[in-house]
């Protein structure tokens, strides 16, 4: 008879038995001082499950935020979790130990946390579908040479002009100054995520071991009228090649509230000297690229970014906006929540939906991760219906979904966590 997982939340005393999990997980080198490293770990909600009194996996959740599409065209910010952490000790795979850790988290959201989405950002896409994410966002990896040219229309450029752009070195000081920024950017766009202002201090430090070879991080500042309008975070990597400069400048996130402040910010972060390119993790829309006169080559690959699960349909339909009226059945599956499953009447009128038992057949038929992947507007419905993951059972249901669900733009590249 297999032994029973139990999934326990940690205490402060536990910390250091998760980070040994979690350098083991990782093959982590631990060339970052233990101190430091202890820092790091989630012990806000930390898990860690074990079989017969031995530890076996990890799980952590951070407290955060993410921007989900608001009636009229904008976004709202909503509480979510955001799982990280996660890992199986190499001797207890495939013996059910990430099952169980996922279905505590799923539950643990639902029940004690009262919250109606769960996020993650995956180290390896395939795994977590099967628990009920689905791939929400997506990102290019764009690479722009040094003095890359973005034409931008006149009142773009007004905006620009009027923008000034200051280097700072990322410091813990700096963490309310972002949040502020954040939180205003988060009712702007989907897919931003927003962590507390403590976790972005921790962030914020620089730890010497972390930096592979390149410099300190820094933040570029834009700022107009003397008020915070973009920011972005970014690190330089030098290197010479057959004496000439061909450093690399990485940026790893940017804030922004306006076209102006990105073109801004963009200029910048493509003109510093002895960098021969930069590189960006960008929403396939991002206006960087559509200010360049051509669109080739367009960028290294799109990635996953960030994935969504919800927790609790009923409540994150009335938290979420809609840009048309719909009356639709539809039946959803949801192994790990059954609360989730079964067949609903889906309705929304003037921005605003609710869902209830439905008492008709269904007109389309999904999982739960098919909603994951739909709620911030990246994928559409009838490209789902069209690759076979939903079924239309009623001509022109997936259409009335869609429109409402559309969003003017797709999600934002959102921060790691």
């Amino acid at each position: 008879m297999p032994s029973e997982i139990r999934v326990r939340r940690i205490d402060p005393t536990d910390a250091a038995a998760m980070l040994d999990m979690d350098q083991l997980v990782w093959s982590d080198p631990q060339q970052v001082p233990r101190e430091e490293a202890l820092r790091d770990v989630p012990t806000r909600a930390g898990f860690i499950a074990a079989i017969d009194g031995e530890d076996v996996g990890i799980a952590g959740s951070w407290d955060v935020e993410v921007s989900v599409p608001a009636t009229g065209g904008g976004a709202s910010l909503r509480p979510a979790e955001g799982l990280t952490w996660v890992g199986v000790h190499p001797d207890f795979r495939r013996r059910g130990v990430l099952t169980a850790l996922m279905r505590h988290h799923l539950r643990w959201v639902r029940e004690e946390q009262g919250r109606a989405i769960s996020i993650l950002k995956a180290s390896e896409a395939s795994i977590y579908g099967r628990f009920g994410y689905g791939a929400a966002t997506h990102e290019l990896i764009k690479t722009f040479p040094a003095g890359a040219r973005f034409e931008a229309p006149a009142q773009v450029e007004e905006l620009a002009a009027a923008t000034s752009t200051r280097t700072t070195r990322c410091a813990p000081e700096q963490a309310e100054r972002v949040l502020a920024l954040a939180r205003r950017c988060g009712g702007l766009a989907a897919g931003h995520v927003l962590r507390s202002a403590e976790d972005i201090a921790r962030i914020l430090r620089d730890v010497p071991q972390t930096r592979v070879g390149s410099e300190p991080a820094h933040l570029l500042w834009a700022t107009r009228h003397g008020e915070d309008v973009g920011c972005a975070w970014f690190r330089r990597h030098a290197k010479w090649s057959r004496g000439a400069p061909d450093g690399r400048l990485d940026v790893s996130w940017v804030l922004d509230l306006d076209a102006g402040a990105r073109l801004a910010l963009g200029r910048r972060l493509t003109s510093f000297d002895l960098m021969s390119e930069t590189v960006y993790w960008t929403a396939t829309d991002d206006p960087l690229l559509l200010w360049q006169s051509t669109q080739r080559p367009h960028g290294s690959g799109i990635c996953d970014d960030l994935w969504l699960r919800v927790t609790d349909l009923s409540r994150a339909v009335a938290d979420r906006g809609h840009a048309a009226d719909l009356d639709l059945n539809l039946r959803v599956s949801d192994e790990h929540l059954p609360e989730n499953a079964g067949t609903w009447h889906w309705s929304a009128t003037e921005g605003s939906g609710s869902l209830r038992p439905a008492e008709g057949p269904a007109e389309l038929t999904l999982d739960i991760a098919d909603l994951g992947a739909l709620w911030l507007g990246d994928q559409s419905v009838g490209a789902r219906v069209r690759a076979g993951h939903v079924l239309e059972h009623r001509p022109g249901a997936a259409a009335e979904l869609d429109a409402a669900l559309r969003t003017p733009t797709r999600p934002v590249a959102s921060v790691d966590f």
